[in-house]
């Protein structure tokens, strides 16, 4: 998936809206089955997925004509 932080061409729209959703739902998933030990990849896991659904947002919110930002 890319990364619109990184690649200024990285766009989002509504087709990749089920991808992006699936990857939220995966990491919390993932989220809540790990060890208090895994600290770190715990930490990953919560960015990746607070990402993967701010874009969900945005693709939401932009399919209704209310946003318009970089992760769109």
């Amino acid at each position: 998936m890319c990364d619109s932080a990184r690649c200024p061409q990285a766009t989002h729209h509504s087709c990749h809206r089920e991808v992006w959703a699936s990857s939220a739902a995966t990491s919390r998933a993932f989220i809540s089955k790990i060890g208090r030990g895994q600290k770190t990849e715990r930490g990953r896991l919560v960015v990746e997925a607070e990402r993967a659904e701010r874009i969900v947002a945005g693709i939401d919110a932009a399919d209704h004509g209310e946003m318009q930002g970089t992760d769109q």
